[in-house]
């Protein structure tokens, strides 16, 4: 594994905020996604997110080199569900969802010449991107852009939502109060969906992509960048473009929160483009 370039920066610039993290070593490289969960299971000064991002990171440095896809998301998972044991809060994060810590990854194999994406974490193979959006997220991005549009029909600026955030996320916190209750459910639903949150067990959800045996060019990322590119400079460009023009991110990209004044993005980034 030779590391050609890196990043991981949180959106409000203090990296013991940051809920991205990644990873590399001699067998594994790894982009991982804290999510920020709604509620919280014990009183603590580290989001959800935070913790489920740790949690990864140090399962990920004991990970057996040989390890398949399987065992290694076992193990990940496995990482959180240990702390929860070890905070006595297991039955109350099994049944209460919006409670979970729970993340997403990007990981590289370099014993099986792989990558295993799970959510919306992405990677990038030659011209090939993969990763998966959610649903229920699509939905909620949407329902955001009505919100927006609608305030915007009543006579409110673009300048005026961004200053006051609030106007829109208050409306839109009910409809994503919704959401927790889709996360790894045993029950079908077309807005289910898969994430290590410690009772993660659908392994079909994680996509697989193989890699040719001649050294090659991977990029991992978080979908704090809309778009990805081979190179840090390309990926950053495109995220400036977009927070320049389309701050609300409604338009040209849809997220389920805006540009917040004073903060450097709507999302913790990182990025990372290895040699395997």
């Amino acid at each position: 594994m030779q590391v050609l370039e890196q990043l991981c920066i949180g959106k409000r610039g203090k990296a013991e905020l940051c809920e991205d993290g990644v990873f590399v070593n001699a067998h594994f490289a790894a982009v991982v996604d804290g999510c920020t969960s709604r509620l919280q299971l014990v009183p603590t000064q580290r989001s959800s997110g935070l913790i489920a991002k740790e949690s990864i990171l140090s399962c990920l440095s004991t990970l057996d080199p040989a390890a398949t896809m399987e065992h290694a998301f076992h193990a990940m998972n496995a990482s959180i569900l240990s702390w929860y044991q070890s905070q006595g809060v297991e039955e109350a994060a099994y049944s209460n969802p919006a409670k979970r810590c729970s993340a997403y990854v990007s990981l590289v194999s370099r014993f099986h010449r792989q990558v295993w994406v799970l959510g919306d974490c992405q990677a990038l193979v030659g011209s090939v991107l993969t990763t998966r959006h959610k649903a229920v997220d699509t939905l909620m991005e949407d329902v955001r852009a009505l919100l927006v549009e609608h305030a915007m029909l009543q006579g409110q600026t673009v300048e005026y939502l961004l200053a006051n955030p609030q106007v829109i996320q208050a409306k839109l916190e009910e409809f994503m109060q919704l959401q927790p209750a889709f996360q790894n459910s045993v029950l079908p639903s077309s807005y289910r969906y898969t994430v290590l949150d410690g009772f993660f067990s659908d392994y079909q959800h994680v996509q697989i992509v193989n890699l040719p045996d001649a050294p090659t060019i991977v990029v991992l990322a978080s979908d704090g960048y809309p778009q990805l590119h081979p190179t840090l400079a390309a990926t950053e460009e495109a995220l400036e473009l977009q927070l320049r023009q389309d701050p609300l991110m409604v338009s040209t990209f849809r997220a389920t929160k805006p540009l917040i004044a004073g903060n450097l993005s709507f999302d913790d980034r990182s990025f990372l483009r290895i040699i395997v």
